[in-house]
Formats: structure tokens, C-alpha cells, sequence
């Protein structure tokens, strides 16, 4: 007999509802979805515009019209492409066995830098005493006019040394080497005046050289009279001849022609890819 009025059914409606496989698990204390929702709808839409206003901002700057190395202007995009393109050339040659690309190792790069410097030095040295100029005094319009000699004596000579040495490179060939007979008669005309060049510069070496060591030594100078002024001049000479060969041998037109592509992108690029990785940034919260 049931005492308390409820029937056997209604025991089973009290009780809770028993939990069914694959059904979600219940929630403690479950926030509020309109709330939850609505904030996380207005946080997307912000993130949404600032990715778009950063991959907007970096397809500008690729779009920007920059000077191309070869002339004229060309957008950043396209001289990008044009240097993928150089840089899949030179790997392509050189992974033929190809030489012609090698660089010379970055020390011997600054080589025709220290050359420059010294022969500015001994120029001047060389034009200060032409001038007469007094070293006990040396503030004066003689030692003035001696450094504008040297300085327009060393920077034509270093000048035409180097721009023989650019076009013996568009002669190299792929073993990484210059032939002197199959250079055209521009280049060769050039390299001859070079070395007339270089043979000047150690002549005035050596003339300059001899009369100081005359003038310390006197008649006992002997052999010393020869020997130190033509160790300078042979010593001035290859050095000048170097700045000819490094800028002979160092990579290849092409190469240059990368470094200036990549040279005149870089910024753009740089900018382009920062907002770019701001925008994957914004995108991954």
C-alpha cells in the first residue's frame, strides 16, 4: 500500500536525469552565452580589421614604385621578382660547377680600400715636398694645393683602376678566371693604360723615396740609394695592381646586379614583411 499518495512513476520523475553516452556534461556553473558571444564577436571583428589593415598596408608598400638598378622605376614586387629571378640564375650556374660567381673572402675586399689610403698618404708626402711645405708650420696654402694634388691624383687613378677592373669582370669565365686575349679592344686599351697607371705611381714612389733616403745617408747611402726606394716602388705597384684584380675576379656582373636589386628593396621589403607577420600575429590570438 502506497502511504504517501505517490505512485512507483512518480519516484522515477523525482530523481535526476540519468546521463546518456555522447551527451555534453553537465555544466557547473555555465557563463552566460549572449554575453560570451557577444564579446567574442566585437574581439574577432577588431582582430578582423587590424589583420586587414596590416596585409593592406604591406601590399602597399610592395606596390610602391622604387628606381629599378637597371633604370627606370618598376614596383617593389616587380624588382623582387627580377632578383628571385637573378639569384635562381647564379644557383643555377653554379650548381653546374660553375666559378664565375665566387666571391673573394670579405678581407681581401677591403684590400683596395687600404690602397687608396696609403697612396693618398705617400701623394701627399710625395706633393708636400714638391711644394715645399714647411712641417713646422704645415697650416698653409702649399700644403693645401699639395693635398688637393694628391687627392685628385689618387682618386683618378684609383678611379680608373677600378672601372678596368669592372669591365675585365664581364669577361670572366665560368672556370673564375680572366683571359687577357679574349678581353675586347676597349678593356684591353684600358687595362694597358692601368698598368701605365700603376708604373707612374711607383715611378714617383721611387724617385720620391730616393731622394729622401740621398738626403739622410748622403754619399754613404751605397746600395740603400736603390734597394728602399725600388722595395717601395715594387711594393706600390702590385698594390695598385691588386685593386684591378680583386675588382676583376670578385663575383660577376650578375652578382653586383643582385646586390643592387636586393639593396634597392630591402626597406620596402622589411616593412612589408613585419606588418605582414603583425597581421599572423593578430590572426593566431
Amino acid at each position: 500500500m502506497n502511504t504517501d499518495g505517490t505512485s512507483p512513476s512518480g519516484i522515477t520523475q523525482n530523481l535526476p536525469a540519468t546521463h546518456q553516452p555522447g551527451s555534453p556534461e553537465p555544466s557547473l556553473a555555465e557563463p552566460s552565452l549572449a554575453e560570451l558571444s557577444l564579446a567574442d564577436r566585437a574581439r574577432r571583428r577588431r582582430w578582423e580589421r587590424r589583420t586587414r589593415r596590416h596585409l593592406l598596408d604591406a601590399e602597399q608598400w610592395m606596390q610602391t614604385w622604387i628606381k629599378h638598378p637597371d633604370g627606370g622605376e618598376r614596383t617593389v614586387a616587380e624588382t623582387k621578382a627580377d632578383e628571385n629571378e637573378q639569384r635562381r640564375q647564379i644557383a643555377r650556374e653554379t650548381d653546374m660547377g660553375s666559378r664565375k660567381h665566387h666571391r673573394v673572402p670579405r678581407w681581401q675586399r677591403f684590400i683596395p680600400k687600404l690602397v687608396l689610403l696609403f697612396d693618398s698618404v705617400l701623394l701627399l708626402y710625395f706633393f708636400a715636398g714638391i711644394t715645399n711645405v714647411d712641417w713646422q708650420s704645415p697650416l698653409s696654402m702649399a700644403l693645401a694645393f699639395a693635398a688637393t694634388l694628391a687627392g685628385m691624383v689618387t682618386v683618378l687613378a684609383y678611379g680608373f683602376l677600378a672601372f678596368t677592373g669592372h669591365r675585365m669582370r664581364s669577361h670572366k669565365t665560368h672556370e673564375g678566371t680572366v683571359h687577357l686575349d679574349e678581353l675586347d679592344g676597349f678593356t684591353r686599351t684600358a687595362f694597358g693604360i692601368a698598368i701605365a697607371i700603376i708604373g707612374v705611381l711607383a715611378l714617383l714612389m721611387y724617385l720620391r723615396i730616393h731622394s729622401e733616403v740621398l738626403g739622410a745617408l748622403g754619399a754613404q747611402a751605397g746600395v740603400s740609394a736603390v734597394a728602399i726606394p725600388l722595395a717601395v716602388a715594387v711594393v706600390s705597384a702590385v698594390a695598385n695592381y691588386l685593386v684591378v684584380l680583386i675588382h676583376a675576379v670578385d663575383g660577376s656582373d650578375e652578382v653586383s646586379r643582385l646586390e643592387r636589386l636586393a639593396t634597392a628593396t630591402r626597406r620596402h621589403v622589411r616593412k612589408a614583411h613585419r606588418l605582414r607577420w603583425e597581421a599572423a600575429r593578430q590572426s593566431d590570438q
